[in-house]
This record gives structure tokens, sequence and C-alpha cells, in this order.
């Protein structure tokens, strides 16, 4: 196992924090239109850190985005969920932040994947609607949305008090989280957003993304949640409990419209070190960037787009494989455009690249640019 990053992991520190400033007030037909159809899709000046979460992976290791804890952002959830195995490296990096429109609006709209991922568009034509809600230790838990694409599957779900009490300051979350597909345990890596969806604290809205490489996920499957626990970190309050949901779910649909393009560009990281920029890949759930690293796995990677019509993406480490050296970047949306437009001709990149600290501790944002920018046809 590659120690530097063991030691990265295991150092992270968390801050969880809730938005407590935002009053609930009615809404006009036109303002619950207007947020239905866009609630979340900004991401504005939130603040936040990483934690390790006590979950177990066989061959996974995750951390959260590590440019934005740099960068000061805040989350209303850990989403560091991290293990490690000495025969495979990988690192999972992702963020997802709820903004507080969704306060004024969670009386009027079901709490959407679209909502919870903070996206622009309407992914109800490839998700499934589950809303099965399972109780115990008087607590609810309503899977609401699942979504099924290559290697991942998304879900969003809620929490609260079966009296409909407030939960505190601080929201609860599942010490564990287990996915199974067609009966066998398909567990890599998660991570996620999480927070309170409404002024009370009564309701906790959960997105969680699966990683599952090497399942065919273009057909129909059978899916097991089990969701086991639920944890308060910052007061170490703990509420024993199991929460299993059952359900399939077809990412062919998604799959089929999801464009590919090919970049095959090269670049030197280092001395006896390159990447190769493979595909870019988009859809309505993500946009993503495959590469393949040759002769180290001590770098992370980050590439910024701007298309032809002014949009501005930007592209950090989502999954790397160190065994084999294959990964991929996917765009956060943590800028204002966040998406490469359907309807560019054009769009032009910009790769960098950070080294992983030798020594435990914080990730440092010093990326280095790598080569000159290029321009990849969309057309």
């Amino acid at each position: 196992m590659n120690k530097k990053l063991y030691q990265l992991a295991n150092n992270l520190t968390s801050d969880y924090h809730t938005d407590s400033n935002v009053q609930a007030t009615r809404l006009s037909d036109l303002e619950i239109k207007k947020y239905s159809d866009t609630v979340l899709t900004r991401i504005r000046n939130n603040k936040y850190n990483t934690a390790p979460e006590k979950h177990n992976t066989t061959d996974i290791l995750s951390a959260d985005n590590q440019r934005a804890a740099s960068r000061g952002r805040r989350t209303i959830r850990k989403t560091a969920q991290y293990a490690a195995a000495a025969a495979c490296i990988a690192l999972v990096l992702g963020v997802t932040v709820f903004s507080s429109d969704v306060h004024a609006a969670i009386e009027h709209i079901r709490w959407s994947l679209s909502s919870a991922l903070g996206l622009p568009g309407d992914l109800t034509d490839y998700s499934d609607i589950i809303n099965t809600t399972v109780t115990d230790q008087g607590y609810m838990i309503t899977l609401q949305e699942v979504i099924a694409t290559d290697e991942k599957l998304v879900v969003n779900y809620t929490i609260q008090r079966e009296d409909g009490e407030s939960m505190g300051e601080i929201p609860l979350m599942p010490d564990s989280e287990q996915l199974y597909i067609n009966g066998k345990n398909a567990t890599n890596a998660v991570s996620g957003g999480s927070g309170f969806i409404e002024d009370e604290h009564t309701i906790v809205g959960i997105s969680s993304t699966f990683d599952v490489p090497g399942v065919d996920m273009a057909q129909e499957n059978t899916y097991q949640l089990k969701l086991e626990s639920l944890d308060n970190y910052d007061l170490d309050t703990k509420i024993k409990g199991t929460w299993n949901f059952s359900f399939t779910a077809d990412g062919s649909d998604i799959i089929t419209d999801t464009t590919t393009l090919p970049i095959s560009r090269t670049f030197t990281v280092a001395e006896g070190v390159t990447v190769t920029l493979e595909e870019l890949t988009m859809n309505k759930l993500e946009q993503r960037i495959s590469y393949r690293m040759e002769g180290s796995t001590d770098y992370l990677l980050q590439l910024t787009a701007t298309d032809s019509t002014g949009r501005q993406a930007q592209f950090d480490t989502k999954i790397f494989q160190g065994k084999n050296g294959i990964g991929y970047m996917q765009n956060q949306e943590i800028i204002d455009d966040g998406r490469i437009s359907e309807s560019a001709e054009t769009v032009t990149m910009t790769l960098y690249a950070v080294e992983i600290p030798k020594e435990s501790g914080r990730m440092n944002d010093n990326y280095v640019q790598l080569g000159e920018p290029f321009e990849v046809k969309l057309r």
C-alpha cells in the first residue's frame, strides 16, 4: 500500500455545518416552478473540511475534493469515506453541497436527484423513483430516487424521526452504506453530500454515489442498499438499527445517450511520469475525462475547460486506481457555469497536476500546469 496516501487519508480533519440563517417563506406559483427547475444549481461560497468515515471497503482509498478543502468551502456533510488494500490504491474525490434555496422550496417540491446533486438538467428520464420508507429505532429513512449509469449508482434518501421532532444542530448519517448488485457486495467507494433540507432540522437529505467498476450497468440489475446505525459524529451519538432497501434499475438509457469523444493527448508530469488523457464523456448526470498515468501514483490531476459558447468547467480527480494507473476526472460544478455546453462546437482545455505530500497532512493547492492549452472538437 502507498504509505503516503494512507497517511494523507488518515490525517484529514472534519467540519460539518448547516445553514441556519434561511427563513422559510411561502412561494408564489412562479417561484415554485423556478425552484422546481433550478433549485441547487449553484454552489456558492461554502466552506468545508474533510474527515474519514467509519466505512470499510476492500480496495478503495477515498478522500474528499482536496482542492475545495484547501480553498475553504463549506460542506454540510462529511464526504470522505476511505479504506485501502495492499494490492490496489485508488482515490475517490467528490463533493455535493446543498444551497440555501432548498430551504424555501422544500415544502413544495419533491427532493429530486437533480436538486440533491445541484444539476441544472432534469434526470427523470433516466432515474427510477423508489419512494420507499423503512422505519427502525424511531427513525424513518426514505429512499427516493436512484440512477444507474456507467460504473456507478447514485441514490438520494432522507432521514427523519418517526415523531417528527428536530434532530438538533448536527445531522445524523449512516455509519455504513453497503450496496449489493445481483446478490453480490459491490461496495467499493462511496462519496456524496448531506445536510438538513429545512429550517426545523427535522429532515436530513443525503445523496450517495457508489462507484462500481466492472459491473454491467447497461441492463436491469437488482440492487440492495443496506444502511446501518445512524451516527452524529460531532456528539458521538449512535442509533443502532438497520434500514434495508431492494429495487431494480437499468442504466441503458443514459449510457446510450452518453457522448464519448477521443482526446488522446499525453503530457509529462515529472521525470519518468506521464499521463494520457483518453476520452471526454458527457451526459445529463455528469461529464468526465478518463486518463491513464504511468511511472507514478503520487499525483492528482485537475483540468479547466472553456467551451466555444464561453461556459467554463473544472474537472478534478474523482477515481484513480494506482494498481493499473487508470482514473477519471469529473466536473465538480464548483464554478458558475459548471458544465461544457451541449451546443458548444469546441472546448479549450488546460491540464494541471499536484504531487501528493510525502509526509502526512492536508493536500495543498499548488497545481502546476502541464504543457499548453489544447482544443477538442465536440462535433
